[in-house]
Formats: structure tokens, C-alpha cells, sequence
């Protein structure tokens, strides 16, 4: 986020995607600029651009590293979490969950699916439409308090380098992995015994989950952390979440 008394609109937006250089975002920088220009000749200020650049921003770092091609597949729920992710880590007071906030900020951003869509980039406005109307579409806003969460959905991005810096490497994360992270850690980070346990879920779920162990054993190695799973896991959860840890009991058992 940048202060709007500060930078320029287009060094704002220039910045972010120089930044960006190892891999391009969803959202894309030639998307961002004829929408904006678009929005300038329906006389928009200044201050209004960069609102809008703004919210266009937190959402594309929100999904930075989500598997989904078309914008508009995003489920409906994940803005839930978009919302309470910018109050939570965008320090800026226009990101509080005050009605007029998250209306501007889901506002902003279908407005700009709206573009998309015209241009054919994305396929339609089902998602950020039901989204907007459960979360804002009321005199108060509303959150999903209960994310329904498949374990399929992207968890988190590690980017490790080796070699003084000369190779680095990259590890993409779902949820069941922190779900197997979390049981590997509520039986003492014994890899066996995860492993027995998997053998005992009926049906093909037995085998399912321990190719997913095994899978996610490869991706802590590539990156370095086969022996210090925790330290993983610690990047955005407690080991002593209990309402996440009844998830993914649930789930790892789910067959």
C-alpha cells in the first residue's frame, strides 16, 4: 500500500510489478492501466484512482500464489477471507471491516471484474457478485465464520536459496498439507506413525493420504525443512489450534 499524498499512480503500479520480476501476477499490469485509464475519463480523481489501484493491489497480493487461471473461479467464501486479511494486515485505516470500507474495497474490485469481463479475460461475475451481496449487501457486513475449506486450496509459498544464493528454489503448499502438518505434529513429528495411521483410514483414502504425506515429505526437502517441519507450519499457524486440528482429523479420515 502506498500513501496517496506521496506517489504517483502509475510509479505505484510501476513499483509493484518491477517488483514481481521471478514471476508474473494473476492480475495483470496492462489489465490494471486500461481499467484505470478507463475510470479517468469518467472523471475520477486522483485520490479516487489510487484507492482503486490500491484495492486492485491487496487483492493481487491476496492471491498471489492461488492456482486459479480465471479471476472469477475464486469461490465466493475466499472474499471472506480477502476482508478480514486486509483489516488484519493492510495498516491502513481504509481496511478496517466498517461497512463503508468493505463496501468501497468490494465495490472497487468488482467493478474491475466488470471490466475484465467485457474484455473477455474472465469468464463471469457469479462469485464476486455472491460475495459482494453476502459480505456488504446488508447494513452490516458479514463474514464467512466457518471457511469450507476442501485441503486442495493454496496454503502457502516458500522460497528457499542454496548455494550463497546462486539456486533457489520454490515449495506451493494446500491446506492439507498444514492439515498434515498438524498431525505430524499432535503425534511428536513421527513420520512412521503418521504414516501407520494413514493405513488405517478405510476405503481409498489410506492410500490418498499416504501419497499425500509422501508428497509433501518431497516438498520439505526440496526446500530444506524435511527435518524441521514445525518451522513450517509455525509460518502461519499454532501448533496448538485445536479448531484446526479438528479439521484436518476430519479430513484426513474423511476416506
Amino acid at each position: 500500500m502506498q500513501e496517496h499524498e506521496s506517489i504517483d499512480l502509475y510509479e505505484a503500479i510501476d513499483g509493484y510489478y518491477a517488483a514481481q520480476e521471478d514471476r508474473e501476477p494473476q492480475i495483470k499490469r496492462a489489465w490494471v492501466l486500461e481499467h484505470l485509464q478507463a475510470l479517468a475519463k469518467t472523471q475520477r480523481s486522483h485520490d479516487e484512482l489510487l484507492m482503486v489501484w490500491d484495492d486492485i493491489n491487496a487483492l493481487s497480493i491476496f492471491i498471489e500464489d492461488m492456482p486459479n487461471s480465471d479471476l472469477s473461479t475464486i469461490p465466493h467464501w475466499q472474499y471472506s477471507a480477502f476482508v478480514a486479511w486486509a483489516d488484519e494486515y493492510l495498516d491502513e485505516p481504509g481496511y478496517s471491516v466498517r461497512l463503508e470500507h468493505v463496501r468501497r474495497l468490494m465495490g472497487n474490485i468488482r467493478e474491475f471484474y466488470q471490466f475484465l469481463m467485457d474484455k473477455a479475460h474472465i469468464a463471469n461475475l457469479r462469485e464476486i457478485s455472491s460475495a459482494f451481496d453476502y459480505i456488504c449487501g446488508r447494513p452490516e457486513v458479514r463474514l464467512v465464520e466457518t471457511l469450507p475449506y476442501t485441503g486442495a486450496e493454496h496454503w502457502l509459498t516458500v522460497r528457499a536459496s542454496f548455494h550463497e544464493g546462486h539456486v533457489e528454489r520454490n515449495a506451493v503448499f494446500s491446506v492439507s498439507d498444514q492439515w498434515l502438518l498438524l498431525l505430524l505434529a499432535s503425534v511428536g513429528g513421527d513420520w512412521s506413525h503418521l504414516g501407520q495411521i494413514a493405513s488405517t483410514v478405510q476405503t481409498r483414502g489410506g492410500g490418498t493420504r499416504k501419497l499425500a504425506i509422501y508428497n509433501l515429505k518431497r516438498k520439505l526437502k526440496r526446500i530444506g525443512y524435511l527435518n524441521y517441519p514445525a518451522d513450517i507450519l509455525m509460518c502461519t499457524s499454532s501448533l496448538e489450534d485445536a479448531d484446526e486440528l479438528d479439521k484436518a482429523t476430519r479430513w484426513f479420515f474423511s476416506g
